[in-house]
């Protein structure tokens, strides 16, 4: 599953998401540059939460949020959003 999104408006970035629910790989890239990467085989938490500050001049707060079901999750739909400065401005289904 990968998730695109800008952030900014004078100071433009591209923030990507990637996870991949059957080897538990995940990375969070702002324009390229790996900003979080994880390999998560066992997780308790039900919502992941990654939050991360965007820009130099013109500074936005990101929050990502994946959300997995209790059981199978590895089988199930687990769904993405992101927010920015608490906006919704994309969402998807790994």
């Amino acid at each position: 599953m990968k998730l695109n999104f800008d952030v900014g408006v004078h100071e433009r970035h591209e923030v990507t998401f990637s996870f991949s629910k059957f080897w538990g790989g995940l990375s969070i890239l702002v324009d390229g540059r790996p900003v979080h990467q994880e390999l998560r085989v066992l997780s308790v938490d039900l919502v992941k939460r990654y939050e991360f500050t965007v820009g130099q001049d013109e500074r936005h707060a990101v929050l990502i949020e994946k959300e997995r079901k209790l059981f199978l999750a590895g089988f199930r739909p687990q769904r993405v959003r992101a927010y920015v400065d608490g906006r919704l401005v994309a969402e998807g289904s790994a």
